[in-house]
């Protein structure tokens, strides 16, 4: 499988160099190897609800670090101790939103209309083990109606597999704008009016930078039903919800800098991931150098 092939590669790349750590955005692989080698494995995670991703990688992880929000109980039931878990106060999209200066305008480079509104939708993970195979339904309906509802506006649907740039373009084609090249997200949302997330990673980012948002994932996690709380987030029922919040963000110029200064308060409160990540793997290695020396 191409499982099985990413774990040798990554194997035949540490064969002359074992690394003495490794971390991982709870990959199965990399947990895998680091399993094999008897090396330190550090997971990082903010998703108990990719219920076979944690399967296979919890259980082996030296370590696991996750936002403060979700619960110690959604991560021991794939088998770690609760000594094993740290957490850190802060979403995973504030690690590269915290070195950006977020009031600098990126460059972008699609081909956007500027006098017009923009609203970007970010297509699901309809690969991932945890989305039901009912592939492109709602996501077609959802676009059809914001191409009926905003026809005379920027529409840019992000896509993560070539197979949905693909599908997107042979329903779509001219109605909507598609990138084919890798975009920048905060680049994006910087110039977006409203951002409609099917997934998760996208749509908080969205949501810390302030930009108006709105999630139409299928499920539900931790981390949107934060966002949600803190006002950050809208998560309508249905298609008809989707199209009235819009309307109703797109409509109140007030509302935006209402949410963009709420965002930049709670982004205040948080602090590095990578400094909590940093200094868990520090005392880890030590306690493994001191246990090899003691066995000397």
């Amino acid at each position: 499988s191409a499982s099985l092939e990413r774990s040798k590669l990554l194997l035949e790349y540490f064969e002359d160099d074992k690394p003495d750590a490794l971390v991982s955005f709870s990959s199965p692989e990399a947990g895998r190897v680091a399993f094999g080698l008897g090396i330190i494995n550090i997971c990082v995670s903010d998703s108990p609800h990719a219920e076979a991703v944690s399967k296979l990688t919890i259980p082996l992880a030296d370590c696991l670090l996750t936002p403060w929000i979700v619960p110690e109980k959604s991560w021991t039931v794939y088998g770690i101790e609760r000594s094993k878990i740290e957490s850190y106060k802060a979403l995973d999209p504030f690690v590269w939103l915290s070195r950006k200066d977020l009031s600098e305008k990126f460059h972008l480079g699609l081909n956007i209309d500027k006098s017009k509104t923009t609203i970007s939708l970010r297509l699901e993970e309809s690969f991932a083990a945890y989305i039901k195979n009912d592939i492109y339904t709602h996501e077609f309906a959802l676009i059809q109606r914001l191409i009926e509802e905003f026809r005379n506006q920027n529409i840019v649907i992000l896509c993560r597999y070539s197979e949905q740039v693909d599908a997107v373009l042979k329903k779509f084609k001219g109605r909507v704008i598609v990138p084919n090249d890798i975009v920048d997200g905060v680049a994006l949302l910087q110039q977006s009016d409203l951002f409609i997330g099917l997934g998760g990673t996208m749509t908080a980012e969205a949501a810390l930078m302030g930009t108006p948002a709105i999630s139409f994932f299928s499920g539900s996690y931790f981390v949107e039903r934060y966002l949600v709380s803190k006002g950050l987030l809208t998560k309508p029922r249905d298609i008809d919800g989707v199209i009235r919040v819009s309307k109703n963000f797109l409509r109140d110029p007030k509302m935006k800098k209402q949410i963009k200064m709420r965002a930049g308060r709670i982004r205040a409160g948080m602090e590095d991931p990578i400094r909590v990540i940093v200094d868990r793997l520090d005392i880890l290695m030590r306690a493994k150098l001191n246990q090899e020396l003691s066995r000397k």
